[in-house]
This record gives C-alpha cells, sequence and structure tokens, in this order.
C-alpha cells in the first residue's frame, strides 16, 4: 500500500508538533508590524524567543487581520517528512517552490522554515540555545523574502533616509555600508533602517522597509564610533571577529520603518578626503546587489529577482565615494534625499 502525503497532512503534522512543544514549554505569541502587515509569531518555549525577538523588537506592535503567522520551536528530531540525514547534515536544502510551499533546510545550524500559501509558517530548530549570534542579528531573512515576492525582495544592504524618503547603501563587505549607515545615526535629522539587510517593496511605488536593529562592526571600526556607546545583547554570545550591536531600545526615536526609496548608493572608500558622488548604472545597481543578496539567503525566488530588476529601473543609482573626513557623508545623502542631485544632473 502506498502513503500519499499531501500538503494539507504535511502542514496538520506540523501544527501538531507546534502544539505538543507549546503544551508542555509554554506559548508566547507577539503581533508585529513589518512592512506595512501583520505578523504573528507564535514562540513554543523560549530558546527561539530569546534568541530571535531582540533584532525585532524595534517593530510597532500590530493591529488589524494577521497575514502571516509563523510557528515557531525546538525538535531533536526531524520535521515531518524530513530525513535524519537531511536534520543533521551539512548541505542546505531548498525544496523547489511549488503552488503550495516553500521550504528551506538549513542542517549546518539545525533550522527548518517553511512558508505556506495559506498565511502561516513554520520554524523548526534542532536546539534554539545553539543558534548562532549571525543568526540573531538577522533571523528569518529567507523566509521573509520568500514572503514578500511577488512584490519585494530582501537584499544585502544598509538603508538611512529623513522623515520624507530613504536611500539605499549597496555594496560587498567593507565597502563601506554599515560605517556609512552608523554616520548618519548620529546626525539628529537622518534615522536608520537597517545595517545588513532590508526589505524593498514596490508596489506601487519602491520602498524601503526596515527589517532588523542590529549592525555588526569590527573591531576597527568600533574605535570611529565609540561616540555612539553601542551595545551587545548581554543574553546573547559573543563574536569578538564581528561583534554584533542591538540599536533598539538605545536609539529607538532613530529606528524609521519604512521610507520611499529615493535612491541607490553604491558606497565605496575613495582615498580622498571628502565624499563625492558620482552617476552609476542599473547594471552597477544589480552587481552590487544580487549576487551577495542571493550568498546571504541561501538563494532566492524568481519573483524576488525580478523585483529587485524593477525596483532598480525606478530609482538613479550613484557611486558615493567615501572620504576620510566623516563629517563630509551625511551633506551628500542629504542632497540626494532632498533631490538636489536629481535637479541638478551632475553630482560633487
Amino acid at each position: 500500500m502506498t502513503t500519499i502525503t499531501t500538503r494539507d497532512d504535511s502542514q496538520a503534522a506540523l501544527k501538531r508538533q507546534f502544539d505538543r512543544v507549546a503544551e508542555s514549554d509554554g506559548l508566547v505569541e507577539r503581533r508585529l508590524s513589518i512592512g506595512g502587515r501583520q505578523v504573528c509569531l507564535k514562540f513554543a518555549g523560549q530558546p527561539l524567543l530569546r534568541r530571535l525577538m531582540p533584532a525585532l523588537e524595534h517593530h510597532p506592535e500590530g493591529s488589524g487581520p494577521t497575514e502571516l503567522t509563523i510557528h515557531f520551536w525546538d525538535s531533536a528530531t526531524p520535521p515531518v517528512e524530513h530525513s535524519l540525514a537531511e536534520w543533521t547534515g551539512l548541505q542546505s536544502v531548498i525544496r523547489p517552490a511549488s503552488d503550495s510551499c516553500w521550504t528551506l533546510i538549513e542542517p549546518g545550524i539545525g533550522l527548518f522554515s517553511r512558508l505556506t500559501q495559506d498565511g502561516n509558517a513554520f520554524v523548526c530548530c534542532r536546539n534554539g540555545d545553539e543558534l548562532p549570534v549571525w543568526e540573531s542579528a538577522v533571523p528569518m531573512r529567507s523566509l521573509l523574502n520568500a514572503w514578500s515576492a511577488p512584490h519585494g525582495s530582501v537584499v544585502h544592504g544598509a538603508a538611512v533616509g529623513n522623515d520624507q524618503a530613504a536611500v539605499l547603501l549597496a555594496g560587498v563587505g567593507g565597502s563601506g555600508k554599515s560605517s556609512t549607515a552608523l554616520t548618519c545615526l548620529a546626525e539628529p535629522d537622518l534615522c536608520h533602517l537597517g545595517d545588513d539587510l532590508v526589505m524593498l517593496t514596490n508596489d506601487p511605488q519602491p520602498l524601503v522597509n526596515s527589517l532588523y536593529n542590529s549592525a555588526k562592526l569590527l573591531p576597527d571600526n568600533l574605535r570611529r564610533f565609540s561616540d555612539l556607546s553601542l551595545s551587545v545583547n548581554p543574553t546573547l554570545p559573543r563574536n569578538p571577529e564581528k561583534e554584533t550591536y542591538f540599536l533598539f531600545p538605545q536609539f529607538a526615536e532613530k529606528l524609521a520603518m519604512q521610507r520611499p526609496l529615493k535612491a541607490i548608493l553604491l558606497p565605496r572608500v575613495s582615498g580622498e578626503t571628502q565624499t563625492s558622488l558620482v552617476p552609476a548604472s542599473q547594471a552597477d545597481a544589480w552587481h552590487a546587489i544580487v549576487p551577495v543578496t542571493l550568498t546571504l539567503l541561501g538563494g532566492t525566488r524568481p519573483e524576488n529577482i525580478q523585483a529587485i530588476a524593477e525596483i532598480i529601473k525606478r530609482v538613479p543609482v550613484y557611486r558615493l565615494n567615501l572620504g576620510s573626513d566623516r563629517t563630509g557623508i551625511a551633506p551628500v545623502i542629504r542632497r540626494v534625499l532632498d533631490g538636489h542631485e536629481l535637479e541638478e544632473g551632475v553630482s560633487r
């Protein structure tokens, strides 16, 4: 006799696993507004709550109809229908997307994620207490990326803005994204939307949406921002090679949730004293955003890639040549946010 496992069977089994853990370890429910959409996070037990929530605490409490409910729990045994080899192996597994669900298995850190088309998601961890701190800094990034399709995508980049708009800072590691974003954090009229990953949406206009309040810095860079008195979360593991700092609640009033996307800036350390701006191409933006985003997300859906391409077409792109005089960075970004660069058609 052949047993056929349907989508409904699989989802019901995952829900039963979650319910059993919630019954024994307790249930904590949080409602957040992420990207203007209401998300309900249900934690069975404390480990994943402690590891995943610090990076998300800045989001306002959600109200209105819930668009996504995510169930979190710990399990030493594989989630339903997955083998022990997949659960304890070394290679990440992305199940091909179908009309019914998207699935990612990351055995290296013992994490299973599934998004279904009915507004539910399931995140099972082999041991939440052993989740690495870099996962705590940008949790659920691949799941939220899948959820953002077809009108958006999670992208690698920092974002800063003012009351009216924001710019995306895109580039490979070491190009100056984080240092630029933290430089702007000290400016009274500028706000912060993200340091490493943000969500872009394109319905109907290009928007930058904050996902995480975390920021990562190398020890050498930390000394440059000693005036900010950045703090680590004492409940999470430390990573001395590149420490993770959480900007909430210390900088709560500086954290913006969503802004219209004014431009894409591609920072690079110029070796000059003054910061300057020069036009760049859509292809430059594509190469700065897409390859590293694919690496950080472990792949992505075609709908996400298409969304990135459409957004790049709709906003100007500039090279941001970072000077050694940090005081000159914010004025250049202000000019872009205020639209002066677009009006003059030249940059300086």
